[in-house]
């Protein structure tokens, strides 16, 4: 069996267990304990988490709802969209550098929030898929499958997945997954 790292945010909390699931007879599915947080501390972390994880040869990655977040109300986003892409690309050389040059890595668009308009363009979601291009990665696009229902996706908390959310999310992991296994 081959061994399957998710990384990301509490996103990827939520759909992990039901993807763990899914994949049970197929795929040794692991992820870190803690959530992800912004992409910068996913790299940084890096050097925490894979010592103490088997060598993956899949990597599912999504990291960006912090990212983009203005939590201290100063008009910007937490991460700079060219700090953004610096994370992205450093934890993709990072990764192949810890886990080998032939690790499938799969970057995932992040999941849309309760305020999403979902006919908008995704800013850090389109830097996600050019980043993705530049290194030749497959791009699973959650967000596209869960903001074409945010009532039913999305909980009250405006940010994280009711059920049917990680459910979606989880299956669409899942079959992303089971291509390279």
């Amino acid at each position: 069996m081959k061994n399957v790292l998710l990384l990301g945010d509490s996103i990827r909390m939520l759909y992990q267990p039901v993807v763990k699931e899914k994949l049970k007879d197929k795929a040794n599915v692991y992820g870190p304990e803690e959530n992800g947080r912004w992409a910068g501390y996913t790299l940084n972390s890096l050097r925490f988490w894979l010592p103490g994880m088997p060598k993956p040869d899949i990597v599912h990655w999504n990291n960006g709802l912090w990212d983009m977040g203005d939590d201290y109300g100063l008009g910007r986003p937490f991460s700079l969209p060219e700090e953004y892409i610096s994370a992205l690309e450093r934890t993709i050389i990072v990764l192949r550098k810890l886990c080998g040059e032939a690790v499938k890595i799969i970057m995932a668009t992040t999941t849309p929030t309760v305020d999403t308009d979902p006919k908008a363009p995704h800013p850090y979601n389109a830097l996600i898929k050019q980043t993705a291009a530049k290194y030749s990665l497959e791009v699973n696009d959650l967000f596209t499958a869960i903001s074409a229902d945010i009532p039913n996706n999305i909980c009250p908390n405006r940010i994280h997945l009711t059920g049917e959310g990680t459910e979606l999310a989880a299956s669409m992991v899942a079959a992303c997954i089971e291509k390279y296994l």
